[in-house]
């Protein structure tokens, strides 16, 4: 037993991990925004991310990149040198003067250039890979922050149903007690408790409240957009 166990840890470290490795579809991580977001979350998400400067900025990067490889690919170009010279001196001389013609061209040819080319476009195509990856990158730090933020804010709305809850049950024995004590069948410091307990509950709720309020700031500030516009949208 010890024998086999040995020998599929050797095993793991011995396969690459890319061979049990999928590469992220991130596409799935944002899903593009010209297709309907499956689901409220996503929709969330895609927001995000079209709203995101950086995203923008990352793009147009990428787009640089794009057209640098182009121009590497007409780098040979430079490594050509052509020149024309018109001689004025041998116009009317006989057309065999061959020690001063007319006119002559010239080109010459720079290899170090025309073979630094492909190197060029090799390192241009890379830089396009960095683009796409820092693209990829803000996608996975967009949803992370966008789930986050939205988790904080759904808990907040439960804690909320809590904290008003508890209002409600608290209140009930506060006037049941104060009542009580108003007939004489309940002492001060019975009173005086439930009175207490009652405001603390509602310090709660206000706190409670006060979270749902801030956490809904922070969600729509990385979606770019306020909720209540979503939710419209949705139901059209």
């Amino acid at each position: 037993m010890n024998t086999s166990r040995w020998c599929l840890w050797a095993l793991l470290f011995v396969i690459p991990v890319t061979a049990f490795a999928q590469r992220t579809d991130f596409d799935k991580i944002v899903q593009p925004t010209d297709i309907r977001a499956k689901d409220y979350v996503e929709l969330l998400v895609q927001l995000a991310w079209l709203n995101n400067p950086r995203h923008e900025a990352l793009e147009s990067n990428k787009h640089v990149e794009e057209e640098s490889v182009k121009i590497a690919r007409l780098g040979w170009v430079d490594g050509i040198t052509t020149s024309f010279n018109l001689n004025q001196n041998a116009f009317g001389q006989s057309d065999n003067n061959i020690f001063f013609p007319t006119y002559n061209l010239n080109a010459s040819f720079n290899l170090g250039a025309i073979l630094k080319t492909p190197l060029q476009v090799k390192t241009a195509k890379e830089k396009v890979r960095i683009a796409e990856y820092l693209l990829d990158q803000e996608k996975l730090q967009v949803r992370g922050e966008v789930l986050r933020r939205y988790r904080d804010y759904q808990y907040s709305i439960e804690l909320l149903k809590l904290r008003t809850q508890a209002v409600e049950d608290i209140y009930v024995n506060y006037v049941a007690i104060k009542e009580s004590f108003e007939r004489g069948t309940a002492s001060f410091r019975t009173y005086m408790e439930a009175s207490q307990s009652y405001n603390k509950s509602l310090e709660e709720k206000l706190a409670a409240e006060t979270e749902v309020a801030k956490n809904r700031i922070t969600l729509e500030e990385i979606i770019g957009a306020k909720l209540e516009d979503i939710d419209r949208m949705e139901r059209r």
